[in-house]
C-alpha cells in the first residue's frame, strides 16, 4: 500500500469492474438516481448505516440491491486511502465495513489486496450478508477470506485476480492458518543446547543415510528374491505344461490305437459273418439241388416202371400168333 493518500485502482473507470448486467441494473435503478442528491462521503456513510441490511447484489429478479447501489456511489466519489480505512474500521455498522472490503476487492490493484486484508482475516465481528426467512450471517474475517479466494460473491462475478498473485495469496493463507512456533528459549545454556541440537541433527542425517543404504540393500535383495521366485515359477509352469502336453499326446495315441483296434475287430466280424452267410447259403442251395435231383430221378424210375408194367400187360392180353 502506497504512502500517498490516493488509492491505486485498476480496471474500468466507468463500470468499477462490475458485472455488465449488474452495472446496467444499477444505472437503471430509481434508488441509485435518488443517490445523486448525496454529495459527500459522510452522507453516503449515513445512508449505508440507515438502509443497508444485507449484501446481495440483487433484491428481486435483476433489481439492483441497495448495498450495491451505494457501493457504486462510493466509486463515483473516488475514495482516498484515508476514507477507505475509515470504511473498513468503522465502529457503527458491520455493513459499512463490509462495503469497504467489497470496494477494495473491486477496484484495488490485486498486488495490494493482501496488504489491505491481512490484518482482518481473523476478525470476529459478524455481518448479515443475506436476508429473507433464513438469513446468512458470517464474520468479517470469513468474508475477507472468501473475497480473496473465490471468484463469485453471492452469485455475481468478482474481478479476476492474476494467477501468480492468487497463488501467492493462497500460500500466505496456508502459512497464516498454521499454528505459531513456540518461542525460542533464552537461557545461559542456549549455545550448548544449540550445539547439541546440531549434533543430533547430524546424527539423524547419518542414521537416515545409513538407513537409506540398508533400505537400498534390502530392496536389492528383495528384487533378487522376486526374480528367483519368478524364474522358479516359470520353470514349474513350463514343466507342468510339458507334462500336460505329454499326457495329452499319450491319450491321443491310446485313443487312436483303440479306434484302430475297434475298426479291425469290426472288419473281422463283418468278414466272418459274410463267410458264414456264404457257407450257409451254399449248403442250403446244395441241399435243395440234391433233393430236387433225387426226386426227379425217383419220378423217372417210377414212370419207367409204370410204363414197363403197362407194356407187359398189353402184351399179355394181346393174342399170340
Amino acid at each position: 500500500m502506497k504512502q500517498s493518500n490516493k488509492l491505486e485502482t485498476w480496471g474500468s473507470e466507468t463500470t468499477m469492474n462490475l458485472n455488465n448486467i449488474l452495472y446496467q441494473n444499477i444505472q437503471a435503478s430509481p434508488y441509485f438516481k435518488h443517490l445523486y442528491e448525496l454529495k459527500t462521503y459522510h452522507e453516503v456513510i449515513d445512508e449505508i448505516f440507515n438502509h443497508v441490511e444485507s449484501l446481495e447484489p440483487f433484491l428481486k429478479g435483476t433489481t439492483a440491491s441497495t448495498a450495491f447501489c451505494l457501493l457504486y456511489k462510493l466509486w463515483t466519489l473516488r475514495l482516498t486511502v484515508k476514507q477507505v480505512n475509515g470504511l473498513i474500521e468503522h465502529t457503527d455498522s458491520p455493513h459499512i465495513r463490509a462495503l469497504g472490503f467489497l470496494y477494495l476487492r473491486y477496484v484495488c490493484k490485486p498486488i495490494h489486496l493482501w496488504e489491505w486484508f491481512e490484518e482482518y482475516l481473523d476478525d470476529e465481528e459478524e455481518v448479515q450478508i443475506q436476508g429473507g426467512p433464513r438469513p446468512v450471517i458470517i464474520t468479517i474475517g470469513k468474508m475477507c477470506r472468501q473475497l480473496l479466494t473465490e471468484q463469485k460473491w453471492l452469485g455475481t462475478i468478482l474481478p479476476r485476480i492474476p494467477v501468480p498473485i492468487a497463488r501467492e495469496i493462497e500460500q500466505k493463507l496456508k502459512e497464516k492458518s498454521q499454528p505459531p512456533l513456540p518461542p525460542r528459549r533464552e537461557s545461559p545454556t542456549y549455545d550448548l543446547e544449540l550445539k547439541r541440537s546440531a549434533e543430533r541433527s547430524i546424527r539423524r542425517e547419518d542414521d537416515d543415510r545409513n538407513y537409506g543404504r540398508s533400505r537400498s540393500r534390502s530392496a536389492e535383495r528383495r528384487s533378487h528374491r522376486v526374480r528367483d521366485y519368478e524364474h522358479e515359477r516359470s520353470r514349474r509352469e513350463r514343466r507342468d505344461r510339458d507334462r500336460d502336453s505329454d499326457r495329452d499326446r499319450d491319450r491321443d495315441h491310446r485313443d487312436r490305437r483303440r479306434s484302430r483296434s475297434r475298426s479291425r475287430h469290426r472288419r473281422h466280424r463283418s468278414s466272418s459273418r459274410d463267410r458264414k452267410d456264404r457257407d450257409r447259403r451254399g449248403s442250403h442251395d446244395y441241399d435243395r439241388r440234391g433233393s430236387y435231383d433225387h426226386d426227379r430221378k425217383y419220378d423217372d424210375d417210377r414212370r419207367r416202371r409204370h410204363d414197363d408194367d403197362r407194356y407187359e400187360r398189353r402184351r399179355s392180353r394181346s393174342p399170340r400168333s
